[in-house]
């Protein structure tokens, strides 16, 4: 009843399939070769768990969109379930949320295992039983956008990436060897998301990504906080 009296007072807006079409379609324009992943999906084995989170659905509805076929989840963690019962944290920064995943790649031949926090903002990784770090991912996913558009000529000669304090300098090596400035702020993603802000209102920039070593990542102006959905598109696609 509550429920019910909480809509029809206008207190309650259910988000519909029209705001996910929307998000899928604005996360689908920051790939950067649709064509590699739509004629390599069927080829590439993803080991995905959510982590009885909210990844669930968009994870995967994302990579099947980019055309990855062959993703594997992680049938214990599928579910949402906020008492978390197959791990000690749902934290993807924490190895031991991968144990079940890493025995599903080893059943199905993964190249690659993802993994989201429970509201799906962070993204974890693994190849080969190695399980990577933030810094790892977001060095991986910044050579990854600016030797593409690099080499297709769209890296915009006021590129801008930004990094936390407390997140790798090999960060700052990558962007200077691309021609991109790379700019340092404090520790939270708010400080990244005042950058986005500033070069929409400025135009003297144009921000490409921005991320911290606790596993948030960002690529593209139209969300304002760390997007596991987003990064585990662009991470499959590299």
């Amino acid at each position: 009843a509550g429920l019910q009296a909480a809509l029809e007072s206008g207190l309650l807006n259910m988000i519909g399939e029209e705001v996910d079409e929307a998000s899928y379609t604005d996360t689908m324009s920051l790939c950067l070769n649709p064509e590699l992943t739509e004629w390599s999906g069927a080829d590439t084995r993803i080991v995905y768990t959510p982590l009885h989170g909210s990844g669930n659905v968009p994870v995967r509805e994302i990579l099947r969109r980019i055309g990855i076929k062959n993703i594997s989840v992680v049938k214990e963690q599928e579910e949402p379930d906020g008492s978390f019962p197959t791990v000690k944290a749902p934290n993807p920064e924490d190895p031991n949320a991968f144990t079940l995943a890493f025995d599903l790649a080893n059943k199905t031949g993964a190249n690659l295992i993802l993994a989201t926090d429970p509201d799906s903002d962070r993204l974890g990784a693994a190849v080969r039983r190695r399980v990577l770090t933030g810094n790892q991912i977001g060095s991986i996913l910044i050579h990854y956008i600016l030797s593409t558009r690099n080499e297709q000529g769209t890296l915009p000669g006021n590129g801008l990436v930004v990094r936390s304090i407390v997140s790798t300098r090999m960060a700052d090596a990558i962007c200077a060897y691309y021609g991109v400035e790379l700019r340092e702020v404090l520790t939270g993603f708010r400080f990244i998301s005042e950058q986005i802000a500033e070069s929409l209102e400025t135009k003297e920039h144009t921000f490409l990504f921005g991320f911290e070593e606790s596993y948030g990542f960002l690529s593209g102006c139209f969300s304002r906080d760390k997007d596991a959905i987003c990064a585990a598109m662009l991470l499959a696609e590299a």
